[in-house]
């Protein structure tokens, strides 16, 4: 089974939140939590994990805050992930050989692609998927 854990479910939420604000100003700590319905406290735990590993910057002041150390096209959602829960892999099991081996592979490949997407790609995503279209006759 493959699960995410809320360390990594929400660190990945806020650093969304984060690129979509990129090359603005920073985004407090309370703007993040409160948008997102994340426990404040355990956000600040996160960004702290998150900019030791270099994928989000701080900065003091009344307009301080939190922004992506980079641009959110070379930010991976594996890179995130691995940041908060450590390395994530799917641990071959004995039944996966024989007659659905095939398939096994094919899940494997699945999910790297979709963890290996970028910020940029998950926020266009993210817009495509909330977009309504009205078709008229």
């Amino acid at each position: 089974m493959f699960t995410l854990s809320a360390k990594g479910v929400y660190g990945l939420t806020a650093v969304l939140d984060l690129a979509q604000s990129h090359n603005r100003t920073p985004v407090q700590i309370k703007d993040i939590a409160d948008g997102n319905g994340i426990p404040q406290h355990y956000l600040e735990q996160l960004l702290v994990v998150l900019k030791k590993s270099g994928i989000v910057d701080s900065y003091r002041g009344s307009q301080g805050g939190y922004m992506l150390a980079r641009s959110p096209n070379h930010i991976s959602v594996l890179e995130v992930l691995t940041a908060l829960d450590g390395k994530l892999e799917i641990v071959p099991e004995p039944k996966r050989s024989g007659s659905l081996s095939f398939y096994w592979s094919a899940l494997e490949r699945t999910i790297k692609d979709a963890l290996s997407k970028s910020l940029d790609e998950i926020i266009t995503e993210r817009q495509m998927a909330e977009k309504h279209f009205v078709y008229h006759i």
